[in-house]
């Protein structure tokens, strides 16, 4: 089944003759449990069709299909619901909230939807092992470094079992070292959870990390 299908889909931002066209019928499909990187120039539209297929924007026209639902459909409050169910996100710079601990950032999901802490208690556990930080889950924010930081926004954005990631430019702030212990984290919570990836990246090597890479131009696919 696919996991994320985009049906002629258009982004025009402005009014009448300042109109412009970001997004020239855009289809795509991404099936369950694929890693994809979207690339393209800077103002090729790429965090625009990211943002769109997350549910962040609404597009023009054209229909977003996520794990078979149209989410076009849905009103405000339904649609921040679904996402919290089903998707998780993870952006270049790594939104942590400042005063609290890793832990505490990681089950802020769990916490925002209502949910027990305590059930989380053995994923949380896992999660801190998996992203190799069982040892700062007491740590703030601050005295973690930019990779780490990013790891833990990783395992925030995976602690309610999201089935999608959106992932924005997610090591453009970083070294290459920890850039690439990112992407290996990304490469290993893809194939061990089965969750589909969809990154926006400018680099042709973290975009090789994906099985899959879709090139836009001016708003249209090249390939």
């Amino acid at each position: 089944m696919e996991s994320i299908k985009t049906i002629n889909l258009v982004k025009e931002f402005g009014e009448k003759e300042n109109k412009v066209r970001v997004l020239d019928n855009i289809n795509i499909e991404i099936k369950e449990g694929e890693f994809v990187s979207l690339m393209g120039q800077s103002g090729s539209g790429k965090s625009t069709l990211l943002y769109l297929v997350g549910g962040l924007d609404r597009p023009t026209s054209g229909s977003i299909l996520l794990n078979g639902k149209d989410i076009n459909k849905l009103n405000d409050s339904e649609m921040s619901k679904f996402r919290r169910k089903n998707i998780g996100f993870v952006f270049q710079f790594y939104n942590l909230v400042q005063n609290l601990t890793v832990e505490e950032n990681i089950m802020l999901p769990v916490v925002m939807n209502g949910e027990k802490e305590s059930a989380y208690k053995e994923r949380l556990d896992y999660i801190l092992k998996t992203i190799g930080l069982e040892e700062k889950r007491k740590s703030l924010p601050k005295e973690l470094s930019g990779g780490q930081q990013q790891r833990v926004s990783i395992a925030r954005a995976i602690i309610l079992n999201p089935s999608i990631i959106f992932a924005d430019e997610p090591v453009g702030n970083l070294d290459s070292k920890s850039g690439k212990e990112v992407m290996e984290l990304f490469k290993k919570i893809n194939e061990e959870e089965h969750i589909t990836i969809l990154q926006v990246t400018h680099s042709e090597e973290f975009a090789k990390y994906g099985s899959k890479i879709i090139r836009l131009k001016d708003g249209k696919i090249v390939e």
